[in-house]
């Protein structure tokens, strides 16, 4: 009798995608596969079409072959990054349809929870999503519920918001499959401790957990409502704090004041919405907590050294040159 094949984990890159997160979800499989043996894990890459794609630092990726829609027995990992909107297409769409029926069970890590919502078959079910398309991703899709966990389940589909949090994913599944010794072991590999690991899918959760709990809250909380800021006295007492202690916390753990980091979250956010988005910059401004467009540019420019027009048309390196001189 042949030996079974071992299970299969497909990954689907699409242009804009991330070297970080490919890496955690890859490389834990891989310390799997090292240390019990290459019937116990296989892994493929693909893109739509065969053809080499680019990472969103312009690492050239070839993939193990062109998509296979209709193959089955498979784990299938969908990891997409920037633009991942510009990736959409009805044949995708039918494509991704078909290959969710057959999968064993569906991953979709860093934007690629947009593509899986954009098929349809999120309906219902509970996702997550890199944190900046958060509020984006639950506007477009009101029939999937948004969450701002590390990393879901639900169903046959697991979804993540970046490269910490594929490590997350990764490491849980893992343990799933393989066992705790399997994931203790990965997890030992890569220097993992989770409990140093923020439960919210949330870029400014980002701070060391050793530090202030107040100041890691309060960071939640700008991330939170960057469109409505609250002022410095409102946020103070959100955490139970004067405004001094605050602000001598963030001074002595972040080197600025809770107002400099509250700005640079939102033109952070900013600069995300104006680089994977066909908003207007007024539109723009209203969404990251500025009153009109000139004043979200003038602190823009304080900020970044450029206007955000400039850098709405700058060259993207996982996009072909003809391609650039587009924009958007």
């Amino acid at each position: 009798m042949p030996p079974k094949p071992p299970p299969i984990f497909e990954f689907l890159l699409f242009d804009g995608f991330s070297n970080m997160v490919l890496a955690s979800a890859m490389e834990p499989l891989r310390d799997v596969r090292m240390n019990a043996g290459q019937e116990t894990a296989g892994w493929r890459v693909t893109t739509l079409d065969g053809a080499p794609v680019r990472s969103s630092s312009g690492l050239q990726i070839t993939p193990d072959g062109g998509f296979d829609a209709g193959a089955g027995n498979r784990t299938l990992v969908l990891v997409a990054g920037y633009r991942v909107r510009e990736q959409l297409s009805p044949a995708l769409l039918a494509k991704l349809r078909t290959a969710t029926r057959q999968a064993k069970l569906v991953l979709a890590l860093d934007t690629a929870a947009w593509l899986l919502a954009a098929a349809g078959v999120l309906d219902g079910h509970t996702a997550t999503i890199h944190w900046q398309e958060l509020d984006a991703f639950a506007e477009a899709f009101p029939k999937t519920e948004v969450s701002t966990a590390r990393f879901v389940r639900s169903g046959p589909f697991m979804t993540c918001g970046g490269a910490s949090t594929a490590l997350d994913l990764m490491l849980n599944l893992i343990q799933d499959l393989y066992g705790s010794a399997a994931a203790f072991g990965a997890s030992t590999m890569f220097v993992y401790d989770p409990s140093r690991q923020s439960e919210l899918n949330r870029g400014a959760a980002r701070l060391e957990q050793k530090g202030s709990p107040k100041v890691l809250k309060a960071a939640n909380l700008m991330a939170e409502t960057i469109e409505a800021p609250l002022n410095s006295a409102d946020l103070a007492k959100r955490v139970s704090l004067s405004e001094r202690t605050l602000a001598r916390a963030f001074q002595r753990e972040l080197g600025m004041t809770p107002g400099k980091y509250y700005k640079m979250l939102r033109l952070q956010h900013a600069r995300y919405l104006s680089e994977e988005t066909h908003l207007s910059l007024e539109q723009i401004a209203l969404r990251c907590g500025f009153s009109s467009a000139s004043s979200l540019g003038r602190s823009y420019s304080g900020l970044y050294g450029r206007t955000i027009r400039e850098a709405r048309t700058q060259e993207r390196p996982w996009v072909a040159s003809g391609q650039n001189a587009k924009g958007r």
